[in-house]
């Protein structure tokens, strides 16, 4: 089943760690506008709005809109998959370094 513009910007917010307030920043849309589209109350943003709306979250308007699989969604579960299977062979005492570095990493 093909998900929805408003589901997909979500999936990926959630992924990149951002927040709507910091996608509203990036993109130089209002936020509240971005509310708008996000909760429903509004379908799909103009061409304009939904190509920065990409641009930011590294992805296509098709893929946002649903009209091409994203494969890049489907790596990234993958991706995700073999680094919590990795994860789990870690000594519980090397993970905390582990995820320090990866904190550290991550504010870069």
């Amino acid at each position: 089943m093909r998900k929805s513009f408003r589901e997909n910007v979500r999936t990926e917010l959630e992924f990149f760690g951002l927040s709507v307030k910091e996608l509203s920043q990036k993109t130089e849309i209002p936020y509240q506008t971005l509310q708008n589209y996000l909760n429903a109350r509004a379908t799909m943003p103009p061409a304009d709005y939904a190509c920065r709306i990409a641009r930011v979250l590294n992805t296509t308007v098709e893929e946002l809109v649903g009209e091409i699989p994203n494969q890049k969604n489907i790596e990234k579960v993958k991706q995700n998959a073999r680094i919590i299977t990795m994860l789990e062979k870690i000594k519980s005492e090397d993970k905390k370094a582990f995820l320090q570095l990866l904190a550290s990493l991550s504010e870069k």
